[in-house]
Order: C-alpha cells, then structure tokens, then sequence
C-alpha cells in the first residue's frame, strides 16, 4: 500500500539565515525559563533543517556545521542550567549555497515527541572506547547529531543521507570519516520499519575496517527492529551497544504535577496527557517543536475563536495545552450534523490557506488511489480513475490546510447542543502522503 510520504518545502537559504539572525538576537533578549529554552531549540531544529537541505545539494560549509553545533551546545548548557543559562550564542555564519533548497519536515520533532534534550541524557549514558565521532543520519540527524556531538565534546558531526531502497539502505562516507581509535556514535530518530539506514552506516564503518566494538547506536525508542529488517542487520542491533532516547515529561511534570497517559488508539496518535492545574482538568497534546508546535497554536487560536474547538490555553515546549470539555458526548447514532461540518470545512478553507508544495500533487494521488484499490479489490478495479487528468485538476486546486480526519468519533456533542471538533490541528501535516 502507498500511505506514507515526506513533506518538505524549497526555501532561499538567505533569507532563512536572516530570519534566523533575527530570532536568535530575540531569544538572548528573553528572560530565563521554559519558554526561552523553548525557543532556543527551536532555533537550533530550523538551523539543522538548513543545514540538511544545504548538505542534501552537495554545498557542506565547515563554518555552518560549526554554528549548528554552538546553538546545540548553548542548547546543552540551557537544559544543564536548568533553563537558567544559555551563554553568548553565536553569530550567524554566511553560506554558499543555491537560491533554493528542499528542507525536509524533520518528522521525530514534528510528530513523534522527539526532544533533543533526551539524545542529551542517552549520550551520557554511552561507554566509549575512544575518543568520540558522530555520525548524524538526515534529515533530523543534522540536528541531533550536532546535539551528541556538543554532549560529548565531539568534533561537528558527520552528516550522511542514506540512498536506496527503504529496506536496504546503503550510504558513502569521505574516507576522512575514517580515524583511527574513535568510537563511532550513529544518531538517527529511528529505527523504522527496517533500521536499514541505521545498518547501512554501520555497515560502511565496518567495510572500512572499523570494529563493532567501537559502534554506537543512538535511536529514538528501545524497540527492536521490526520483521522488513536483514537478519545481518538484527544480529548486529541485538548485540551492538545501543542507548534509547526515550521521551520523558519530566518538564511537564514540574509544571503541572501528576501526568495521566491518554490514547484513544489511533493509527499516528500524539502523544497526550491528562493533568490539573487549579482544580481545572487540562488535556496536554504534543503538537511539535519550534516553529511547527507555535503554526499549530495559531491554529487552535483561530479555531477556537470561530467557535469549532477546546480552548487553547498555551504552548509549553512542543504540547498544546487545552482545556478539557467535560461534558462533551460522542455523536449519537442518529447525528448526522452535515451543515455543521460543512461550516467548519469552509471555514477552514478561508482561515488557513497552504503553500503548493505542502501536499501531495493530484498525480501522486491518482497514483496511490491505483495502487491502493488494485491491491484491495483487483487489477481492474482502479480503471475507472483512468478518465481523471491530472493536469486539469491540479489547476483547479486551491490548497488549504485540510482536517482529512473527520471520522465520527473525532466529534462530541456538548450540553448545550454545540458541536466540537476534538483533534483539528494535526491531520494536514502527517507522516501520510496527503499532506493539505
């Protein structure tokens, strides 16, 4: 089946260098907390998210990886501190690069509660051999590896982008990436349904005569790899020293005490949290980190104020804090609320307009609607769509950040007759291939 996809946008690299600037003068401005720590990070995920889309044209500066890896240690001295101390961050270097780049979404960071923070603590929990080298996988490994690299007093990290097919892996290193007695430490947000790009590094360093004892694995969870994995690759993973930089909410725990894991068992659910503040029962939804978790809180904002969803009360380092509708009911059998659901579509049309490229193109969809129901119901079934012309429909699209999960249990009705839409700012932007 085709359903997931990558999401990415071409941007000019000096002009994201200038907003960069700007905000970085901004946060040396904020006083000491959360938030600014919060904003420090984020700034250091859109620093990665350049770099990657840079090193991805071949155009790698010695200068900007240096950067990346001065915001992640002014990220590592902040969390140290306590949220107290962030030193003098550093300027923003100029870059050679192309007009435009592609910068991938980083998807740990924007949909999985991948914090910088915990690569931080697994680092630490490392035994190495040798003097560290880091090797980051993009696209987010620009970003957590510059974060390992300023944790263990590493040089700036190598970064690679793995090639091929996604159950098979391989990558090429410059054969300076070979040093003598180093202990390698690969970071990545995976593994995914392969590990392939986590082996495929490996696989490289021990071609290149480096011992398994000197390799490290930095992933995002302590699974093991999934059945799509080689069995070389299982061996290794299985025997090899590895430390998971699992998810912890001892930052939300400060700030609003005893947290109540909640799920409601979808397929791509955020990670979510009941707790109370005041006697007020809060929902907590990671909605992401930096400038993605700050786009959806506008999001809430707006829809809340056009009467469709939970009050949004604040954004605290990536979740979305809302107040919890206690006397919300799920839509009985006999609710078919079509003109409410239809006002809340066009709103939506009007309140949040989106880039061409920040979803799939008609024919990337025709193609997976092929695939799809020829898989499902037969090699026939997906004839009909062969009347469809891309082209003219493409030209009749206007992009909006759509809701595509409008499934009735996503609704409740309230007491006093009001239709309430539970998750609304999530579904445009997806580890799917939909996308708005």
């Amino acid at each position: 089946m085709l359903v997931y996809g990558d999401h990415s946008e071409i941007a000019d690299p000096r002009e994201r260098l200038s907003s960069l600037a700007d905000e970085l003068e901004r946060i040396a401005a904020l006083p000491a907390g959360i938030a600014r720590h919060a904003d420090l990070v984020g700034a250091l995920i859109t620093a990665g998210q350049l770099q990657q889309g840079v090193e991805d044209q071949g155009c790698a500066s010695v200068e900007f990886s240096q950067f990346v890896c001065a915001l992640a240690r002014a990220v590592v001295r902040s969390l140290d501190s306590h949220y107290d101390d962030i030193g003098v961050l550093p300027p923003v270097p100029a870059i050679d690069a192309p007009r435009a780049v592609e910068l991938r979404l980083p998807e740990g960071f924007a949909f999985y509660a991948v914090y910088p923070e915990q690569f931080i603590a697994a680092a630490r929990e490392l035994k190495l051999r040798g003097p560290p080298r880091v090797i980051g996988i993009r696209s987010i490994g620009t970003t957590l590896g510059a974060v390992v690299s300023a944790t263990l007093g590493a040089p700036p990290p190598w970064t690679v982008r793995p090639f091929g097919h996604p159950f098979a892996r391989k990558v090429e290193l410059p054969s300076e990436a070979i040093e003598q007695d180093v202990h390698y430490v690969i970071v990545d947000e995976g593994p995914g349904l392969s590990g392939s790009s986590f082996g495929a590094v490996a696989d490289w360093l021990e071609t290149h005569g480096v011992s398994p004892e000197r390799i490290a694995f930095l992933p995002s969870h302590d699974g093991d790899l999934r059945p799509a994995a080689s069995e070389a690759h299982r061996r290794r993973w299985q025997r090899a020293q590895r430390v998971p930089a699992c998810f912890d909410p001892a930052f939300l725990t400060a700030m609003f005490g005893r947290l109540e894991p909640f799920s409601t068992g979808g397929p791509w659910e955020r990670l979510k949290y009941f707790a109370e503040r005041d006697g007020e029962r809060l929902l907590l939804k990671f909605a992401g980190l930096g400038a993605i978790g700050a786009r959806k809180f506008e999001m809430a904002r707006a829809l809340h104020a056009a009467g469709f969803t939970p009050e949004p009360l604040a954004m605290v380092h990536g979740f979305l804090i809302e107040r919890w509708i206690g006397d919300g009911e799920p839509l009985a059998p006999g609710d078919k609320p079509a003109q409410e659901i239809g006002r809340y579509i066009g709103a939506r049309a009007k309140l949040f307009p989106a880039p061409q490229a920040s979803g799939a193109s008609i024919e990337q969809l025709l193609t997976m609607c092929e695939r799809n129901l020829s898989l499902a119901l037969g090699g026939n079934a997906a004839d009909a769509l062969g009347r469809w012309n891309a082209a003219d429909l493409e030209r009749r699209v206007v992009r909006v950040r759509t809701d595509n999960k409008l499934d009735r249990h996503e609704w409740l009705r309230r007491r006093d007759g009001r239709l309430v839409k539970t998750d609304a700012i999530d579904h445009h932007q997806a580890h799917d291939l939909i996308g708005s």
